[in-house]
């Protein structure tokens, strides 16, 4: 007489497997998401900066005018005046970024460069 069911063993078989399948998929689903987050931490650092640049462009008076030279800015100056929206959020921490964070101009060989400085 033939049996119709599975063995313990070929079910002991399909659940490792199964177990393994999971296994990659969850590293690989995190591995994403922490991607993911990095982008957009990085496109949120570019808002910043580019709300910066807009600030300098109608600040010209306020920039520096020598090499090495460096103004800052805080992310609440760019707030207030407008230029960035008031609830910027770290992708990473998914809080707001902190009012206090900085934005560093300084003047290299006749150009701007913007930093920020957390």
């Amino acid at each position: 007489m033939k049996s119709k069911g599975f063995t313990l063993a070929e079910l002991l078989g399909i659940i490792v497997i199964l177990a393994v399948i999971a296994l990659i998929a969850t590293v690989s689903i995190t591995n994403s998401m922490k991607s993911s987050k990095e982008r957009l931490y990085q496109i949120q650092i570019d808002n910043i900066i580019e709300g910066a640049k807009m600030w300098a462009n109608e600040n010209v008076f306020n920039l520096p005018e020598n090499d090495g030279d460096e103004v800052f800015l805080t992310l609440a100056q760019l707030k207030q005046a407008g230029f960035v929206d008031n609830d910027i959020t770290n992708p990473r921490t998914n809080e707001l970024f902190s009012d206090s964070l900085q934005v560093k101009i300084t003047k290299i060989d006749g150009n701007y460069n913007y930093e920020i400085v957390e």
